[in-house]
């Protein structure tokens, strides 16, 4: 490449892309969670009475020595010193179910999730110790829903949770956020509390309404919540109107007059939020502290596929406007970003300038099962996929870019068919090959041959090359699945010489 044609081909690496690129995704063990208490190492559940699918969601992400400790639903936990690749940790117990939360208490770590009591561990990543269930002022025994754990400066605890009163004998969940005051030397014990932190409002609240375009004027789930402590003001995330919806988000109500009470409905709302395309329904997760003092956005993507709690993770940028008010600059984005820390001035512009080249181009393939075309690996949603025939000993998808562009990422979301955890069918490293075309030679852009790192959304960045044709070719799959492509997006520039 010319030093002219590096010159205008931006540098895409250190970047990530939504949904984020997390190895070794658990299995989705929706139905039994609900009849576990507290956490779990699954080693008792046979997962052989529900779809089987896999899942991660509902994130905490904990920022602790210059690194991010994800606690997802279903299995934990992720570490990453790069803010781009992450690294599985299996903890002890393993799966929280769902809502995961964590703080930092003393010299210990304090956790709990879904209906589960409160758990303590000298580090980070467990082993977790149990505790015991939560304990109201009269002595009565508890375990929230969807919680928050929380430490203030002063070293004052706080619990939030999802809690309701019923609307009028209808049946309906009327939704609000519930808040107490922990013993700072015994979590257990609730001093002060239930407060209610703030309730559901769906009449004035446009995106608290259920449904994916939010018709409910009624009703809508507020859950989810996090507590952020930000430059003096308390930040109440939470999320809503329901996790299978593209219009699931995160939203904010904010104090400055204490943890508990005070709390203002934000103007700027919701934070998250995205109906359509690969990154859609980004509500339930958390706001954090990253590098450089800049805020960072984790949350969870509507994908149901096989199970409506099927989901991913994402993450975006978020900043503080003029009026102390939760906003993020760039919104819900899935093009690449640059990780935290990699820019001087994120807020300004956080991308290199990468779009997708083939979203609703006609690839042809080598193969297909009926229904199951190519042209759904590249139509923008992640409720559809390309499917090759078994026989098909080598699959190849093949687009057309139909004009010259620099290709410099490429985003790869697996649908694994046939997956029977109960009979040691189970997702593995998936091989496979990128080439890009250029007057009648292909080229190799990337491969993983010499990687074993499974992962079912696979981003990757390379040299950017010109080509007018991109394509596809999975070279191994692992025992017993087959492989299929819910998206297939190359990222670059236009080449403006050719």
């Amino acid at each position: 490449m010319s030093e002219a044609k590096k010159q205008i081909v931006p540098n895409a690496s250190n970047t990530y892309c939504n949904p984020l690129s997390i190895p070794n995704i658990p299995y989705g063990y929706d139905e039994r969670m609900i009849k576990e208490k507290g956490m779990f190492d699954l080693s008792d559940l046979a997962p052989d009475d529900f779809p089987a699918h896999r899942s991660i969601s509902d994130p905490t992400v904990f920022f602790h020595d210059n690194k991010w400790y994800l606690y997802p639903s279903y299995g934990m936990a992720w570490v990453t010193e790069d803010f781009i690749h992450w690294k599985h940790h299996k903890t002890t117990p393993y799966c929280p179910k769902y809502s995961p939360c964590i703080t930092k208490w003393k010299d210990k770590f304090l956790f709990t999730s879904w209906f589960s009591p409160l758990y303590a561990a000298k580090t980070p990543l467990g082993p977790f110790e149990l505790l015991g269930d939560f304990i109201l002022p009269d002595g009565t025994h508890f375990t929230p829903c969807d919680p928050a754990i929380f430490t203030d400066d002063d070293g004052r605890i706080y619990l939030y949770a999802f809690d309701y009163d019923e609307l009028d004998g209808s049946g309906i969940h009327f939704g609000f956020t519930a808040g107490y005051e922990l013993d700072k030397d015994n979590p257990r014990q609730v001093v002060n509390g239930p407060e209610r932190v703030f309730t559901m409002n769906p009449q004035e609240n446009w995106w608290e309404r259920n449904g994916f375009d939010n018709q409910d004027t009624r009703f809508g789930w507020v859950e989810g919540v996090h507590m952020l402590k930000y430059k003096g003001r308390y930040y109440c995330i939470y999320a809503t109107p329901g996790t299978s919806f593209g219009s699931y988000s995160m939203a904010v109500y904010y104090s400055d007059e204490g943890p508990l009470s005070g709390f203002k409905c934000q103007k700027k709302n919701p934070l998250t939020f995205n109906r359509h395309g690969i990154v859609s329904g980004a509500g339930h997760g958390c706001v954090e502290v990253g590098p450089n003092d800049t805020l960072w956005a984790f949350y969870t993507i509507a994908a149901t596929m096989k199970h409506q709690y099927e989901r991913r993770i994402g993450m975006d940028l978020v900043a503080v406007d003029e009026n102390g008010e939760l906003y993020c600059p760039h919104g819900v984005t899935d093009t690449p970003q640059y990780a935290p820390g990699y820019t001087d001035n994120p807020l300004e512009n956080n991308s290199p300038g990468y779009l997708p080249l083939n979203i609703h181009y006609r690839p042809t393939s080598t193969s297909n099962k009926e229904g199951r075309e190519p042209l759904y690996a590249c139509d923008g949603s992640n409720l559809t996929y390309w499917e090759p025939e078994e026989t098909d000993a080598k699959p190849t998808l093949t687009c057309s870019l139909n004009v010259p562009y620099y290709v410099g990422a490429v985003r790869l979301f697996w649908q694994e068919n046939g997956l029977d955890y109960s009979r040691g069918i189970v997702p593995g490293p998936i091989k496979y090959m990128l080439e890009g075309h250029w007057q009648g030679t292909w080229t190799k852009l990337y491969d993983n041959l010499d990687e074993n790192e499974e992962l079912n959304i696979d981003y990757k960045t390379f040299e950017p090359f010109s080509c007018d044709k991109v394509r596809i070719t999975i070279l191994e799959k692992p025992k017993g699945v087959n492989v299929g492509i819910r998206d297939f997006t190359v990222f670059g520039v236009r080449d403006m010489v050719r």
